[in-house]
């Protein structure tokens, strides 16, 4: 399953109907800021181990401006 440029959300309902395990980390930029959507998580990055776990990292949506 591709994850990568969805939403975090939805991707997470998707596994767990899936029964497929999964653990989120979360990101930010290195610098500050303003323009971040807290609450509109995306997957920016997947793994899958050897054992089938879905490692995914997620940042926040920016905003314009």
């Amino acid at each position: 399953m591709d994850t990568v440029a969805q939403s975090l959300c939805e991707i997470k309902k998707q596994l767990d109907e899936a029964n497929l395990p999964y653990i989120v980390s979360l990101t930010h930029p290195s610098r500050t800021v303003t323009n971040l959507d807290e609450n509109c998580l995306y997957v920016i990055r997947q793994k899958i181990d050897t054992e089938g776990v879905y490692h995914l990292l997620a940042a926040a949506k920016m905003g314009k401006g």
